[in-house]
């Protein structure tokens, strides 16, 4: 079974002050995109997973236990009761998303894993223990398992579905540099003056009343402050895509990639020759709504 593992964009990242438990709030609106790696899953005779990799973005990929993905194929068999009989599964990812992007590769990966697993072995978890199983392994896992446009709260794993964003058509590029998540989470903390820009309120409004334009104009994210005064690259990156024609751009998560809005496929196409001379990571893709960013079939009972 081949399962497609898409990645996102933050629309809105307002990140709030540090958490007595460590972490810090935040508040996002989440957008599946069309980017994607692909896992192929079968089934083996013996018990355990066996777990290969490759593509273009398979550079530096873990394929021992340490790896999102094989942890959550892991999960899935141990809540099962699958993890030291029965049927194996073998899991190969072709990694087609750049990695350290803040694009969520990784997370929709183990998504992709846990729902994959799942349907292969007919190990009959349902959604509810799926989600679950998605919030211990990271904050972000739970919106791949959801996908579409959600809005995510609290360290991020508090979930609302939100109404299908307007389609748009986008641009990502992936430059050289990486941006620690942690180390962004720093400069925020470190900068005593800073102010949250609190747009995902504004957002959901935008998104309820079907507003392309408004949307696009809403979006923000609070990392842009201290990545692109620490890493002028990007910030170069970022007035780049405006100068293309960009209808706004903004910086994935944390980054280190950025996204342009176009106006059309022909326009995004346009901006990505342009762009794509200086950065060869640069993708055209576009929002998907809710029904297509769910490829994974349903559990089935065991």
């Amino acid at each position: 079974m081949l399962v497609k593992a898409y990645a996102k964009i933050n629309l809105t990242l307002d990140v709030f002050s540090l958490r007595p438990d460590g972490y810090h709030g935040v508040a996002s609106v989440m957008q599946a995109i069309s980017l994607h790696d692909t896992l192929s899953f079968s089934r083996t005779p013996q018990p355990g997973i066996a777990f290969t990799c490759d593509g273009p973005e398979s550079a530096g990929i873990p394929l021992d236990a340490t790896n999102l993905v094989y942890r959550a194929a892991d999960a899935a068999l141990v809540a099962a009761g699958r993890s030291e009989s029965g049927e194996g599964v073998a899991i190969h990812l072709n990694k087609q998303t750049p990695s350290q992007a803040g694009l969520g590769s990784g997370s929709s990966d183990a998504a992709s894993a846990l729902a994959g697993v799942n349907h292969v072995l007919q190990l009959g978890l349902p959604a509810e223990k799926l989600h679950s199983l998605a919030a211990s392994l990271g904050s972000d896992i739970p919106f791949f398992l959801m996908g579409g446009t959600a809005v995510a709260r609290g360290r991020g794993e508090q979930l609302t579905v939100a109404p299908d964003a307007p389609p748009m058509w986008l641009v990502v590029v992936k430059p050289e540099d990486n941006v620690s998540t942690g180390w962004a989470y720093g400069q925020l903390d470190a900068d005593a003056e800073r102010q949250s820009h609190r747009g995902t309120k504004r957002m959901e409004q935008a998104i309820a009343e079907a507003d392309r334009s408004l949307v696009i104009s809403r979006m923000c994210n609070d990392f842009e402050g201290p990545v692109f005064k620490h890493f002028p690259k990007l910030a170069w990156l970022y007035d780049e895509m405006l100068m293309a024609g960009a209808q706004n751009a903004r910086l994935c998560g944390s980054g280190s990639a950025l996204f342009a809005v176009a106006a059309s496929e022909e326009d995004a196409r346009r901006m990505a020759n342009l762009l794509s001379a200086r950065y060869p990571k640069t993708h055209v893709c576009r929002t998907l709504n809710r029904q297509e960013s769910l490829p994974i079939p349903p559990a089935q009972p065991a």
